[in-house]
Formats: C-alpha cells, structure tokens, sequence
C-alpha cells in the first residue's frame, strides 16, 4: 500500500495532499476485453468444490495470525534484483487455477521492474518465510512450492488513468498440484456474487509486503468492512477519481490497512467458501480509520480474466 508515497509527483492546488502519477505499460502482451456487461464462467476456473475451501488445522494462534494452510491460495511474487542477488519479495498474489495468479498490475508494472528487477517466479504453500519448514504440534507441512513465470498479462488499460484497472495475471511456467497447502480461491461467479452489500465483512491477509516495506514473517489475517462507494469516493476526491472498478474497506484499529501485501487478496466467505473480493491495490496513511484502503474490485473483471486465460 505505501506503492503510493514513491509515485508522487505533484501537490493539488486545492489540498496539501500529493498526486500520485502511473507510467503506461506497452512491453508486455495484452488482450482487449470486451465490455463487462455480462460474466461468462470459464470452464478452465475450478468450482466450488475444488476452490475456495479452508481446512486450517484447528489451533488457536496469537494476535492475527494464520494457522498453517489457511488461505492457500496466497502467493509471494519472486523478484531478480538488477545486481543479481538473491530473489526478493514485494507482492502478493492469488492462485484462481492450476496455471494462473491474479495480482496488481502495479505488482508487475515497467516502473516497478525498473526499481526492483523483473518478476521471474512465485512461491506457493508459504506460511512463514523465516522457517525452511512450517510445523505446529509436531506436524509439518512440506516446503513451500517455486514456480517459474511464463508470462504476464497487465490489463491493456492500466496506466491511462490514475489507480485504474490495477489487475494483472500471471501465467506460470507448469500447473500447479493441489495440496492442503496449495489451493486455488474462488471468484465471485463460481459462487453467483453478483455485488457486494452494506455492512459486507471482508478479510484481508499476507506478509506485510509492500513495494517498499516489509513486516511479519509469519501470514497475518484482519477483518475489515465494506465502505460505501459514495462515501470512499468523496474521501478520496481530492486526490484520485473512483469507480464501480474499486473497491474500498476499512477496520476498526491503527495499522489495518497495512497488514495486506500489493496484489494480495481481500476475501468475503460466502456459502461455506472463501471468494476472491479485491486486490489490494492503494491506500493513503496508512493504519488511519479516515482512510479506507482502495481494492481493485474483482467483481468488475471477471470477464477480463475468463478472456485472459488459457489451458
């Protein structure tokens, strides 16, 4: 979330609050949608009983954090440094099938690329990254699972207008094998979402990852709610124009907006499920109640993703 602080480039003359300005991306391949007017399910997404399925073990843990195999859709984008060191990680993302991570475009942008190297891996089954191995009472899970990228797909239109369609799928190099540690979510159409509702409770989890920070070494998981589109956009009016294409959610202390990684998932559990709500994309001071944290709604790209996959 903190993505926003290293793109400022100017100050309004109406507010004291800075711009924030993204460059287009043209090197990567693109595919132009359709209108999304209306969602067809793809075949090549899993169903229900396949996606969206948590079977944590059943243990307590302190504060916020996961317990092993929760939300096992989660993944860390692998980053090669332009000095060839060792990979590093920044961003999230969210496993929807067998070969294929929906993310932020900002993730996986040319800008970002040209700070922080170029995206050439994901890592998958991954609880706490200071640990070879994640146990809890004596039982272990097996060590987290690193796939090549193939490709990467930004969405054709991120870049022309501030903060907008700030979506991208990564294509990996082999098909994933599904494991208690490694499951795909769900997408809102697997489940016939169809919008989100006032009060709606959302849960957003990762590592901390930002573009320019990192936090906790273990998963961490926070409640958040459902913000008014109405009332989100007139917070944010000043600074960035917003759409039905986000998504806004806040909590209820200090530092929940920053508990998500960039690209990472925000989640609604629907009808015994788990569902793939928002990505996250921006927010400003963050862990402030005054600010929401900005998604990319995921409801409004549905289409986009079902045209942008492939076997």
């Amino acid at each position: 979330m903190r993505f926003i602080r290293e793109s400022r480039c100017l100050v309004s003359d109406q507010s004291d609050l800075p711009f924030v300005c993204c460059t287009p991306d043209t090197d990567y391949n693109t595919t132009r949608a359709r209108p999304n007017d209306e969602v067809i399910h793809s075949t090549l997404l899993p169903d229900r009983s396949i996606c969206g399925g948590d079977i944590a073990y059943n243990q307590i843990t302190k504060g916020n954090e996961t317990v092993l195999t929760e939300f096992a859709w989660m993944v860390l984008l692998e980053y090669r440094p332009h000095d060839g060191q060792q990979l590093r990680t920044y961003c999230a993302g969210s496993l929807i099938n067998n070969r294929y991570v929906v993310t932020a475009a900002h993730c996986v942008s040319a800008a970002t690329r040209a700070r922080k190297g170029d995206v050439v891996s994901v890592r998958l089954g991954e609880h706490n990254t200071s640990a070879v191995v994640d146990c809890l009472n004596g039982r272990c899970l097996p060590e987290p699972v690193q796939i090549a990228v193939e490709e990467i797909r930004i969405h054709e239109s991120f870049g022309t207008r501030l903060f907008w369609n700030d979506i991208a799928l990564i294509r990996l190099a082999r098909e994933v094998a599904y494991s208690p540690s490694i499951r795909p979510v769900c997408l809102p159409s697997t489940v016939g979402l169809q919008n989100w509702q006032s009060g709606q409770a959302f849960t957003v989890a990762g590592w901390g990852r930002t573009l320019t920070s990192e936090s906790s070494p273990v998963k961490m998981k926070l409640r958040v709610t459902y913000v008014e589109p109405g009332l989100c956009r007139r917070k944010y009016a000043s600074i960035v124009v917003l759409g039905d294409s986000h998504l806004c959610a806040e909590g209820r202390s200090r530092g929940d907006s920053c508990d998500g990684d960039s690209g990472g998932p925000l989640m609604a559990f629907h009808e015994g499920v788990w569902v793939l709500g928002g990505i996250v994309s921006f927010g400003l001071n963050c862990g402030s109640r005054f600010w929401p944290a900005v998604y990319t709604n995921v409801l409004s790209y549905e289409t986009w993703i079902t045209q942008n996959i492939r076997p």
